[in-house]
């Protein structure tokens, strides 16, 4: 198995950093392979630009966008690895999303109708949020990932999603984070 772990975390100090940490020794224990695409330590440019729409119309993409879908396309697995923010993922993983999983690469929309391309994945999903479970269904929020699972990830072929909801990051004790990490599955 081969994984592609994509983390959009900016602070090397945060509980996203050390679920990367965990993630990693895991796929390491099974004699599994990984990349690691680290979208703020790469300084990622998350704006779907006009170059990159131009290369797109010319069927081509532009080379930072070339090498991370080639990331993907080697992967088995995809693990992404954010926090909660706004109920949304951080802005550079949805300019992620919006410049790699392009038209022609994981989808095919043309005469025929939309087809998606990256069937042959699966997803792991591993999310932190600040506030607890109950506050989200107080407010029905509790789809707030069906925005990531249905309209991403299985618009674009990839139907096998582990997602793993880790709440209330800011209050835990470090006994109860590292329950929470020892939980974590890939």
């Amino acid at each position: 198995m081969k994984h592609c772990i994509i983390y959009a975390h900016p602070y090397e100090l945060s509980f996203n950093h050390a679920i990367k940490d965990k993630v990693i020794s895991l796929i390491n224990s099974r004699g599994e392979q990984y990349n690691l695409i680290d979208l703020y330590q790469q300084r990622f440019q998350p704006v779907l630009s006009t170059d990159d729409f131009i290369a797109l119309q010319n069927n081509t993409v532009n080379d930072d966008v070339k090498s991370h879908q080639q990331l993907v396309t080697e992967a088995d697995n995809l693990i992404f690895i954010y926090p909660i923010w706004w109920f949304g993922q951080p802005a550079i993983l949805k300019g992620w999303i919006d410049r790699i999983f392009s038209s022609g690469f994981a989808y095919r929309d043309d005469e025929n109708g939309f087809t998606p391309l990256l069937t042959d994945k699966s997803a792991t999903l591993i999310v932190t949020l600040g506030s607890t479970q109950e506050v989200l269904l107080q407010h029905d929020m509790n789809d707030f990932m069906k925005s990531m699972i249905v309209g991403t990830l299985n618009l674009v072929g990839i139907s096998n999603v582990n997602c793993q909801q880790l709440y209330e990051v800011p209050t835990l004790t470090e006994d109860e984070r590292q329950t929470m990490l020892d939980n974590i599955s890939i």
